[in-house]
């Protein structure tokens, strides 16, 4: 099973993530998300962050988490390769999130990624399979 698949979108980029659970979707998308970053391949998982958000709805909570993880990226400089997603319920998230600091002589950045917007956000369950399209600002 693919994990995760690009989107046209002009000027911006997009995903469709695939998980069997929500909580892998969630998980394919942080790792979509790295990847447009930053081949995971170069990614080591040296370093665990925790990280917790509350949102209104399902959409919103990944909006706000992988703002979030942007927000880490840009302020404590740490890139994430793999992702542990736990929900409670549609309204809450914790995340052990598995990464290392960014050394630019080893972490090529192919694009910055400015944020995650609500922009053709979906997010439903399909033939026993979750999916999350999502668009990145860049």
């Amino acid at each position: 099973m693919k994990k995760y698949e690009l989107i046209d979108h002009t000027a911006d980029i997009g995903i469709i993530a695939y998980g069997s659970t929500k909580e892998e979707a969630f998980e394919i998308s942080a790792e979509a998300m790295f990847d447009l970053m930053c081949p995971l391949e170069k990614i080591d998982e040296k370093e665990r962050f925790d990280i917790e958000v509350d949102a209104e709805d399902l959409e919103s909570l990944l909006v706000t988490w992988l703002n979030e993880l942007l927000y880490v990226f840009d302020v404590k400089r740490l890139i994430f390769k793999k992702f542990n997603v736990t929900l409670i319920g549609n309204n809450q998230l914790i995340s052990r999130c598995f990464g290392e600091k960014f050394d630019p002589k080893k972490h090529e950045i192919i694009r910055e990624i400015k944020a995650v917007t609500y922009n053709l956000l979906k997010i439903e369950n399909k033939d026993n399979q979750w999916i999350i399209q999502v668009v990145f600002d860049i």
